[in-house]
């Protein structure tokens, strides 16, 4: 399996597993990237009062797309986004 494909994969995953837990989380496929996009925030209260878990997400999904991969956070609610959203772009 080719490592784009894999990537894709994997992204979709965690999009699948973000839903589960509360997030209505889906990847959307651009033009050479794909965006991580959660449109509800079960755990809003608490990170408004501790942005490091926003800090946390960013980490997380990084590590878990590895090192071929950049994440990069494009919305965000606590900054007055309408979302959370990441800008995933394969290397």
């Amino acid at each position: 399996v080719c490592e784009h494909a894999r990537q894709l994969r994997n992204i979709h995953r965690i999009a699948e597993l973000r839903s589960a837990e509360g997030y209505l989380a889906e990847a959307v496929e651009g033009d050479g990237h794909i965006t991580l996009v959660e449109h509800h925030c079960p755990i809003q209260g608490a990170a408004d009062s501790c942005a490091g878990l926003c800090s946390a997400e960013l980490d997380l999904f990084q590590k878990a797309l590895g090192p071929d991969v950049t994440v990069a956070r494009e919305q965000h609610l606590l900054d007055g986004g309408q979302r959370c959203s990441y800008r995933v772009t394969l290397r």
